[in-house]
């Protein structure tokens, strides 16, 4: 079975022989600093699309450092980026007790030069560099980088003044560009992008002060009518833009949003299943999303890969996965994404409840190897983290009510960890042994166990056979874990 949670050589041939390659071309990009600077300028790139995550699935973006100039050993980097799509870089500098960050658009085959200056404002020239400056002018990296400049006091309930100021920015922004549009000519890509955030970042705004309100500034769930309030609002200011929207992660964000309320609304969900949709609601947001979004037909193969990637990944049950499978390939024969999305259905049918452990080796603190699939003796709980010491505080008072009955064991899968490294860190004790895994092994259980931060538990029997691999996290008790455990335990 190929490697289905990384990008493979078959998958990169797969994506690049569907839609990349057709319109690949390099943009020139010169990014420097002024004399005098001591800081470092870092350009990162938002490639909007679906990338494996950490774990099993697909993220919608992918941000990936592109270029780092020290300004103390150089001050001007030239270097070229193949684009196949418009893409949004953010251009971070940091030094002399500054930190800014500026939004660039750039298409493919644009030449485009950002200096920035002693004083440390930033100067374009090129292709497009008016496009630059109207972003530098009216848009910083995210909204919640205006609540200081709104105004925002986080110990204050009401922050109403905050709202005014949103809506305020908004309207200025529309005035903005449309200026800006009758002097010059405007991509389409471009004005997605500019009308998704004017349109988004408002409505997110607005919810989270209204939202502190009615918790006054509490942790505690909204009740029935405070969260239908806030969804009324959303529904009442949410409208579906050209596809060219799907550039602003904002847009992208809201657009899901405005799919899930009419679905949540019938198919509500609750603590009791841990916040998680059901599968008739997954069925529901797909179908909902292939109706509503057909004349918007990125937008709707965004949802769709969106909501069948949920479906294999966020949800225990298999069969929704497997069912808008076949729909997702009649509808879009064209997806680069079907053979990961199928590999998904695969791997998870392989583990249903009496399954074997796959052949896995991993270390002992000792240095001995324990091969999983030859697991016999105590029922097994894996527990796979992903940093160091996941996981043990939450479990320790499980670890000791059954202790000597049941084997807990806590498996490293931090690629480029070293095993000297990681032995400095943990210590066995008499309810658990840890476990460490080379990067090829970490790969193994992504193939194998899908493993996955959402999902961090198995439980086996002594026999080495799988009684259930999709097990959440859930605080401060795991009822779903110690009900696994129990059943191993059973006679």
């Amino acid at each position: 079975m190929p490697r289905i949670y990384k990008y493979s050589l078959s998958l990169l041939l797969v994506l690049l022989g569907s839609r990349f390659i057709l319109a690949q071309s390099t943009s020139k990009l010169v990014i420097s600093g002024a004399q005098g600077l001591t800081g470092v300028i870092t350009l990162v790139q938002e490639d909007v699309g679906f990338h494996p995550n950490l774990g099993v699935g697909l993220a919608d973006s992918k941000l990936a450092a592109v270029a780092s100039v020290p300004m103390a050993k150089r001050t001007i980097d030239s270097l070229d980026v193949a684009l196949t799509t418009p893409t949004i870089f953010r251009l971070q500098y940091a030094g002399e007790g500054v930190n800014k960050t500026w939004i660039l658009y750039v298409e493919p085959g644009d030449e485009l030069m950002a200096r920035v200056e002693a004083n440390h404002d930033i100067y374009f020239e090129g292709t497009r560099a008016s496009y630059q400056e109207f972003l530098k002018t009216y848009f910083l990296e995210n909204q919640y980088q205006y609540l200081p400049v709104f105004g925002f006091k986080p110990t204050q309930v009401d922050n109403q003044m905050v709202v005014v100021q949103s809506d305020s920015l908004k309207m200025l922004r529309e005035r903005a560009f449309k200026d800006f549009k009758a002097n010059t000519t405007v991509s389409k890509a471009f004005e997605g992008y500019v009308r998704g955030v004017t349109l988004a970042e408002p409505m997110v705004m607005s919810r989270l002060i209204q939202e502190r309100i009615m918790r006054k500034n509490r942790v505690k769930t909204l009740d029935a009518e405070q969260q239908k309030l806030l969804d009324d609002y959303s529904l009442a200011n949410f409208e579906i833009l050209p596809d060219e929207a799907l550039l602003s992660k904002a847009y992208r964000d809201e657009l899901r949003n405005w799919v899930l309320i009419p679905t949540l609304r019938k198919y509500p969900v609750d603590k009791a299943t841990r916040f998680e949709i059901s599968p008739e609601a997954i069925h529901d947001l797909y179908l909902f999303s292939k109706a509503k979004l057909a004349p918007y037909p990125k937008q709707q193969e965004y949802l769709l890969t969106y909501w069948l990637n949920y479906a294999n990944t966020a949800v225990a049950s298999i069969e929704p996965g497997k069912s808008l499978m076949a729909d997702y390939e009649s509808t879009l024969p064209h997806s680069p994404y079907i053979p990961y999305l199928k590999n998904q259905v695969a791997t998870r049918e392989k583990l249903v409840p009496g399954s074997s452990l796959p052949a896995l080796a991993l270390q002992k603190t000792d240095g001995s190897i324990v091969e999983i699939d030859r697991w016999k003796g105590l029922p097994l709980v894996l527990v796979f983290a992903y940093s160091i010491g996941q996981h043990e505080p939450d479990l320790k008072k499980m670890e000791e009510q059954f202790s000597g009955k049941v084997q807990f064991a806590y498996v490293s899968v931090i690629r480029g960890l070293g095993a000297d490294t990681w032995k400095t860190y943990v210590k066995d004790r008499p309810t658990a042994i840890h476990l460490w895994a080379t990067d090829d092994q970490i790969g193994k259980m992504e193939d194998a166990l899908a493993i996955d931060i959402r999902y961090p538990f198995l439980v086996a029997n002594g026999q080495g056979k799988i009684l259930n691999r999709w097990i959440p996290q859930e605080f401060p008790d795991n009822a779903a874990l110690n009900a696994a455990i129990q059943k191993a335990l059973a006679p």
